[in-house]
Formats: structure tokens, C-alpha cells, sequence
């Protein structure tokens, strides 16, 4: 069986080509996300209590429009679309402000934008950036980005979020190992000469980052690690405690689960749908692309996770960029590479 390489996350039918853009007012004019939110007071449109016993005795429908305290709503100016409920103080970042902290890194380190985007309604928006550095684990590149974030709805304020991508597989790495961060964290500011201190504080924790992924991911290609190994990380990632206890309990394999046992999956009660995740999981580490190679290690066990999620999970566009980034299948990679660091 072969599997089709979906590509990175953020670059999904609908995200939009920003390489050539210098400034982040102009990826935000490129992607056409230069349109602009306000903040508007809230109000709710209430029922009408009335003597009939319909309804508990309300009429809904009504025109009785009651202000909510404190509760305002974010929207885009060009369309009146609301994006969020949030506080009095809160103050809307316009998309074309969000960034411009950045810019000073463009172009002058190597440091080129890759697309530009948004979820839902425009409720968040992102961008993407590539590192001029790469990992080289064994001769197997591994090329490095970071995803700038904001949200319109009050869930966050700037997020920078630093993505390691394996180019053969365009497998989505998780830099969260042994304890590492994958957040970058920066001091927003107004200042132009603090903007680019901030840029070049954030290119020096990206360094340190990807010194540190580097040995971590080499590590893991020395690590040697067998099938049966390899199909217990599998469980371990998707498994529960008991759903494993279970298996064991009952005098069956992970083997068993793999190979789809009908016994061994009844009597440890481990629903089908977990079933056929860890055993296409296991499928991907011997015929998924760039895997050949690396059969038989630590390296190739967590290729096959992040190749799972990556490429055979079948989400697309922002749901995909989402889980994978931020979601269920970025700390089920995260899991995984702390399981086999530690194996």
C-alpha cells in the first residue's frame, strides 16, 4: 500500500502564496486580509412574559432588545460578519498591526513568508514564515517554519508556534520533546527599534531550538527498535491505561489488535475505530513515504505517527491545520516523541 503526501498544514486549498511579500502589510493586502474589526456593545433579544401558559408563559419573537453589561461583540467592517464576545476593555489588533513586529527578520536573515490565512469567518488568522536553518537527521532533512497566529474572538493574543516539517514525507514533527516548548513567547511592542529586538529575540530562540531538535531527533535514528516495539508506541499513543491493562489481561497481544484479532479486540473491548488507527499507523511505518529507510528505529516509529496524522488521517484544510498544530494530533506527536526519547 502507498500513501499520498497531503504536504505541510498551512498550505491547504485556500491558503495563499505570500514568498514574494517583504512587509506583513503587504501578505496581508496579498492574501486579502486587509480588511479591518471593530468592537460593538452586545445586546440580547429577549422574550416577553405574558399571563398565557405557552411557552412557560413567554412569547419569543418579540422586539425587546436588553443591553448585556460588559459584553461586547468583535465583527469585520467590510461584511458585518461577527467574530467573538468579548470584554469592555478588550481592544482589536487589526490584522495589518498583528505581525509588523516581524518584519525586520525578512528578507535580511533568509527568513522568507510562506502563506497566509484564516479560520472560519476570519475569527483567526494566520501566517506562515520558513527558517533559513534545516535539521539534517542522517542525511534526512528536516526544514523548520513558524506559524504566527492572532484571533479577532478574545481566545488569544499573538501566538508564534515553531513547526518542524520532515521534507521526503511532509510529515508534521512536534518540537515539544523532553520538556522543550513549542511556543515562542516575544514582548509586543510599538517601538520600530523594539520591533526588531524582538524579531532577532525570536530568531535566537529558534536557533537554540533547532540545535537542541537536532540532537534530540538523531538521537532517536540511533535508537534501535523492533516490530513489536514499535507497535506498542503505536498503542501507547492511541490506547488508554486500562484499554491496555485490558489487552494483557486477557491473554492477548498489541500484535493481535494490529493484525485485527477479532477475539483479542472483543474480549479487551478496544472499539474498532482505535483498532484500525493503530493499525494503519503500523501500515505507514513500513510503506509510508520516506519510511524505507528508516525501518527498524526510534526515528522511524515517530515517522510513522506523524506520517499517520499527517497523510492518512482523513481531515483537510484548517480542520487538519488545526489539529495538527494546536489540536488532538499535535499532542498525539508530542506523546509519541516523549515515548521514544524515553524508550
Amino acid at each position: 500500500m502507498s500513501y499520498a503526501v497531503k504536504g505541510a498544514p498551512f498550505r491547504y486549498r485556500g491558503a495563499v502564496n505570500v514568498e514574494e511579500c517583504k512587509t506583513a502589510a503587504d501578505v496581508m493586502s496579498a492574501a486579502g486580509l486587509d480588511w479591518e474589526v471593530a468592537k460593538c456593545e452586545l445586546v440580547a433579544k429577549m422574550p416577553i412574559h405574558t399571563d398565557k401558559p405557552e411557552n412557560g408563559g413567554f412569547v419569543f419573537g418579540s422586539n425587546n432588545y436588553v443591553d448585556c453589561p460588559n459584553a461586547y461583540a468583535t465583527y469585520r467592517t467590510d461584511y458585518n460578519i461577527p467574530l467573538g464576545i468579548v470584554k469592555e476593555r478588550y481592544t482589536p489588533v487589526q490584522n495589518i498591526d498583528a505581525f509588523t513586529f516581524f518584519d525586520g527578520a525578512i528578507g535580511k536573515d533568509k527568513v522568507i513568508w510562506q502563506t497566509a490565512g484564516f479560520f472560519g469567518s476570519g475569527e483567526r488568522i494566520f501566517v506562515s514564515a520558513k527558517l533559513p536553518k534545516n535539521i539534517l537527521v542522517d542525511g534526512d532533512p528536516v526544514e523548520n517554519y513558524l506559524v504566527f497566529t492572532t484571533s479577532h474572538d478574545g481566545s488569544s493574543g499573538v501566538k508564534i508556534l515553531f513547526t518542524p516539517i520532515r521534507v521526503v514525507c511532509q510529515n508534521t514533527l512536534n518540537a515539544a520533546i523532553a520538556t522543550s516548548s513549542n511556543f515562542v513567547s516575544f514582548r509586543h511592542t510599538k517601538s520600530v527599534h523594539q520591533k526588531i529586538d524582538v524579531a532577532a529575540e525570536i530568531l535566537g530562540i529558534c536557533d537554540s531550538q533547532i540545535q537542541f531538535l537536532n540532537e534530540q531527533y538523531n538521537f532517536m535514528k540511533k535508537i534501535k527498535m523492533d516490530d513489536i516495539k514499535a507497535q506498542e508506541i503505536f498503542a501507547n499513543v492511541i490506547l488508554t491505561e486500562d484499554e491496555q491493562f485490558r489487552v494483557k489481561q486477557t491473554g492477548h497481544t498489541i500484535g493481535q489488535i494490529v493484525t485485527r484479532d477479532w477475539r483479542a479486540i472483543q474480549d479487551s473491548q478496544i472499539s474498532m475505530k482505535k483498532v484500525n488507527t493503530i493499525a494503519e499507523m503500523n501500515n505507514y511505518y513500513f510503506s509510508g513515504a520516506g519510511q524505507r529507510e528508516i525501518l527498524g528505529t526510534a526515528w522511524g516509529v515517530y515517522g510513522a505517527v506523524t506520517g499517520y496524522y499527517a497523510n492518512v488521517d482523513n481531515s483537510e484544510g484548517t480542520k487538519r491545520m488545526d489539529s495538527l498544530l494546536y489540536g488532538d494530533k499535535s499532542r498525539k506527536i508530542e506523546l509519541a516523541g516523549n515515548l521514544l526519547i524515553a524508550a
